[in-house]
């Protein structure tokens, strides 16, 4: 795509200015319900078709993988990451960072992890470099946004030639030249995309980032850590927003090691559907066997793949929980809450469970079973607590007279929950 002139965004041309203007309310006519078209949702409850949706995560997440294997998903048709579109979909991903060969690498490994074949793809996929491909919306100059109004309708144009159903544009802030801070210039250049959007009947995906601030509290701002003004969140019709993994998430799912490769998917916003459940993502690495002359090692290269945590309840009964009672109950001395106790409650629960948790041994010499055993009873140990069939006491130790956390019985299984166990 070649450098195009800027246009200045007018509503209408200077000389039309003192022309009368006629506009006329339009009737509304109440139809059956029945005769509207549902909405053309394209992957999941996210990407839906003509309107622009978000995603929103801190740097070097995972979040570009992401996308490439949602990417890959639409244009074969499986659900590789859970949600699968109606139809093989074309989609063009649009890189403004990465040179073409990088986005090749990454949707090698993401195939050779999946298994997908070149006619698994056909010609539904199509990506570009903005080093090779730029794409300018709009400029800020003398205080004023300038709208690329060409390179708005050559999109529409490639779009619909190429009957392009979803296109990302990853990251957004590379598809134009405007302060992110400014209000009425991520207005204008979010009405361009939905502009775009509109006139083509194709889903927009757009990448941002995060704040330094919201990447590191994302939990708490949600969708609101994106950088910028929030011009852009309120012009999108479906946000969501990924967040690392915490220290405390990792401790309850007994993830001991590279927890930093975990991260976790939240709606932020979804004007036009029920919020998702929340789901999880981890990154994994994928040699591509391509090693040759001063690089034999060849790439490793990031792939976003699916994550459920264990559930630790599974298979626990109201029985279980008795017994865990009971042990807490004989225990000589209150068992503490603090992991790091050498008498923490969870040890009770690992014995009356017959779990292994490598006690007394170092993190690191933890086998991934003692691992996950280890997460199963730190969820365990939350969940009771959370329904008060545990319940946390501060007391003072006659030791060293200091405040102390520790674990005691709570409220008593019912008789009939009891009765239910075979």
């Amino acid at each position: 795509m070649t450098a195009v002139p800027f246009a200045t965004p007018l509503p209408f041309a200077p000389e039309d200015m003192e022309k009368r203007v006629l506009i006329t309310p339009t009737a509304f006519n109440l139809r059956a319900a029945s005769e509207i078209p549902p909405r053309q949702w394209l992957f999941g409850q996210h990407l839906i078709r003509g309107f622009l949706s978000l995603t929103v995560a801190p740097g070097g997440l995972g979040k570009s993988s992401m996308v490439l294997v949602e990417a890959i998903a639409m244009a074969t048709g499986k659900p590789l990451l859970g949600d699968e579109p109606p139809k093989p979909l074309r989609v063009w991903v649009w890189n403004g960072e990465d040179p073409r060969e990088e986005i090749e690498r990454r949707i090698a490994a993401a195939c050779l992890h999946y298994a997908i074949k070149s006619d698994d793809i056909a010609d539904r996929l199509m990506i570009d470099s903005g080093r090779d491909v730029p794409i300018k919306l709009a400029a800020f100059n003398a205080g004023a946004v300038h709208v690329a109004e060409p390179v708005s309708e050559a999109l529409i144009a490639a779009i619909q030639k190429c009957s392009v159903d979803m296109l990302i544009i990853d990251p957004f802030v590379t598809s134009h030249e405007v302060p992110e801070n400014d209000t009425t210039a991520m207005n204008a250049v979010v009405a361009q995309w939905r502009k775009i959007a509109d006139a083509t009947g194709c889903a927009i995906e757009l990448v941002h980032h995060t704040s330094k601030a919201g990447a590191m509290n994302a939990d708490d701002f949600g969708v609101y850590a994106s950088r910028g003004a929030g011009a852009l969140i309120d012009g999108v019709r479906s946000a969501r927003v990924l967040s690392r993994m915490s220290e405390k998430d990792a401790e309850k799912f007994g993830i001991e090691d590279a927890a930093t490769s975990y991260f976790r998917v939240n709606m932020g916003k979804a004007n036009l559907a029920p919020p998702e459940k929340v789901v999880w993502r981890r990154m994994i690495g994928i040699q591509l066997g391509n090693g040759r002359d001063l690089w034999p090692d060849g790439d490793t290269v990031g792939v976003c793949i699916p994550w459920t945590p264990l559930d630790g309840f599974t298979d626990v009964s109201a029985k279980d929980l008795k017994r865990v009672q009971d042990a807490i109950r004989a225990s000589k001395e209150a068992p503490k809450a603090n992991e790091r106790n050498a008498d923490w409650a969870g040890y009770i629960i690992a014995e009356v469970m017959d779990l292994d948790i490598g006690n007394r041994l170092r993190k690191a010499d933890r086998t991934a079973a003692q691992r996950n055993a280890r997460g199963k009873v730190r969820s365990l140990l939350g969940g009771w607590l959370n329904s008060n069939a545990l319940t946390q006491k501060t007391v003072r130790s006659p030791r060293d007279g200091r405040d102390v956390k520790i674990i005691v019985a709570g409220d008593p299984v019912a008789a009939e929950d009891l009765a239910q166990v075979n």
